[in-house]
């Protein structure tokens, strides 16, 4: 199957597919052609932003379940369905990407994401005994770096403080293209310090007061 006409990208799917069960494999399959359908057949710039965010899903979830988690895809809980949980490690993973384009600033978007998230799953959170970890990817044609995010820490603190049910917030972006594979560069942000004590957690993390 080909996932994508961009070469990269289809070699990147098929390299991070393995680290996932056979059950989320098949639907991110179908999550990745439902989004290559769409993109294809209306050929907008919201569809295109769909079929890379499917894409963009992957990247943490694989180098999380390459570190010993077992995230599944969209797997059912309580009749909603996550991009990623994992049930064992008590994980629970929702992503959103911060695309180019857009008048509000970078951290209004962001917090107002990450809220609607929270609101979302606050309450299955809550009674399953589930951290909630939100990723962020910045799209490199925003300009923003995991960077600029440290440089911003302190911002991010009113998030985490109006979204009680937020564990961690995961930031990450391309850094460079090694041997035609291309790398990311993450950051992660929390306030709860046990995190630290995550021996299998593979991110860079600071922890906000």
């Amino acid at each position: 199957m080909t996932f994508s006409p961009n070469k990269a990208i289809n070699t990147a799917i098929e390299e991070m597919l393995p680290c996932f069960s056979d059950t989320s494999q098949r639907r991110i399959r179908k999550a990745i052609l439902a989004a290559k359908k769409a993109a294809e057949k209306h050929r907008d710039e919201n569809t295109d932003a769909a079929a890379r965010h499917v894409f963009r899903e992957l990247i943490p979830a694989s180098h999380l379940n390459r570190s010993g988690w077992v995230l599944e895809y969209q797997e059912p809980i309580q009749g909603k369905t996550p991009d990623w949980l994992d049930r064992s490690s008590g994980l629970l993973l929702e992503s959103y990407t911060y695309e180019r384009g857009g008048s509000s600033r970078f951290m209004d978007r962001v917090a107002a994401a990450v809220t609607d998230k929270c609101n979302k799953y606050a309450d299955i959170a809550v009674a399953n005994n589930l951290r909630l970890v939100v990723s962020v990817y910045l799209d490199f044609l925003t300009g923003m770096s995991v960077e600029e995010c440290r440089e911003e820490a302190a911002s991010l603190e009113p998030v985490f403080e109006a979204n009680g049910s937020l564990w961690a917030l995961l930031f990450f972006t391309e850094t460079m293209a090694i041997g035609g594979t291309q790398h990311y560069g993450f950051l992660c942000f929390c306030m709860d310090p046990s995190l630290a004590a995550r021996p299998n957690w593979p991110f860079d993390t600071e922890f906000l007061k």
